[in-house]
């Protein structure tokens, strides 16, 4: 989902679903913004149907070079907190989450930055379940460091809801010697009318910004009481865990760089574009009957659906011409007896009549 924190005034984007783009002259809300086209005119268009694009040449027309827009902010990257060992008003030791509004002077408009606080000694392997209407979808999971932080998501005030009741788990660890912890499963449990009330805000000292506090557990909660001779934790174990923690991060990190047969069709992170004509599918198909070509058609896209449900994709839209309509026929049919799906006719003025555009709500339940 695209993030106004991307944009500025003056950047240069692309319409997705429209030909044309121009340039960004006013920042209307969080999920609005002006565009100045090429006439002149400036036209309010949805930051979700926009895309950032680059011009190594600023004197270039914006459409020349097209580059979907990467977040280098988004960095999961432990930070120590601030800590005051004498002071008596600190936080006390625990795993907290904090939502820090975007401007500080006017902390009910703009985004939130919700960052995971670990103030103990221990470093911690967390996973982050977000409820959707009742339903836990995982959403992320990681390493942060003892003493330290890192920023889980910046999120547009309409997703609030979707933070509320979510699950934080964490297991702790630490080398050397040390008195083992019990991992804790937490709730981010809070009322999202908290944050549209300015009280609600107040300077924390941990990363001395205004921040809404949320607890998940303090260390006095689920601190394990003093191991004895049945309880140790044997060297084999503490070396198990510590490679977990390892093989976490790596997972992750493989997941990530996997490449995905959608690659090539990508527009966006989150949104594809495919051509379902034969021609676009095999290069020799001269000798195939009507029949043949419809089949590998509609296998390259119930692949294409299956492979989107797995990367969580947001949109994809089919191209499958206006011809005698029946790939169409078969596209919808397809799609009406799959749950999870919205489909309609794509945008008019980009396909004209011969497209199929497929949105994925299962996220949004």
């Amino acid at each position: 989902m695209a993030n106004i924190k991307n944009f500025k005034v003056g950047d240069r984007v692309s319409f997705l679903n429209e030909k044309g783009g121009g340039i960004i002259t006013k920042i209307v809300n969080d999920l609005v913004v002006n565009v100045a086209i090429e006439d002149g005119f400036e036209i309010p268009t949805a930051v979700s149907d926009l895309i950032k694009i680059r011009s190594e040449d600023p004197n270039e027309p914006a459409l020349i070079r097209r580059e979907t827009f990467i977040d280098d902010s988004d960095n999961n990257d432990s930070k120590p907190l601030y800590i005051s060992h004498n002071d008596k008003d600190q936080l006390e030791e625990g795993i907290y989450v904090f939502m820090i509004p975007e401007i500080e002077e006017t902390p009910l408009v703009g985004n939130i930055d919700i960052m995971l606080v670990n103030h103990t000694k221990y470093n911690a392997l967390f996973s982050l379940f977000l409820n959707n209407g009742g339903q836990f979808q995982g959403e992320d999971y990681g390493f942060v460091e003892a003493e330290s932080f890192i920023n889980l998501s910046t999120i547009g005030r309409s997703d609030i809801n979707s933070w509320a009741n979510s699950v934080i788990q964490a297991v702790f660890f630490m080398e050397g010697k040390a008195t083992p912890v019990k991992p804790i499963s937490g709730f981010i449990n809070f009322k999202p009318i908290k944050l549209y009330k300015e009280e609600s805000f107040k300077f924390e000292k941990l990363l001395r910004k205004k921040a809404f506090v949320v607890n998940i557990g303090k260390l006095t909660d689920f601190q394990a009481a003093m191991i004895d001779d049945e309880r140790l934790v044997s060297v084999e174990q503490t070396k198990a865990l510590q490679e977990k923690l390892n093989e976490g991060t790596m997972q992750k990190e493989k997941a990530q760089k996997a490449e995905s047969f959608l690659d090539k069709h990508k527009i966006d992170d989150k949104i594809a574009e495919i051509d379902l004509h034969i021609g676009e599918l095999i290069e020799n198909f001269n000798n195939l009957s009507n029949v043949d070509m419809l089949n590998i058609q509609m296998d390259y896209f119930r692949k294409s659906i299956h492979q989107a449900e797995v990367e969580k994709m947001h949109k994809l839209i089919f191209i499958h011409g206006v011809g005698n309509g029946v790939m169409k026929n078969e596209i919808r049919k397809y799609l009406r007896n799959t749950d999870g799906v919205e489909f309609h006719d794509a945008s008019f003025a980009r396909y004209g009549m011969g497209a199929t555009e497929v949105v994925f709500y299962r996220n949004n339940k």
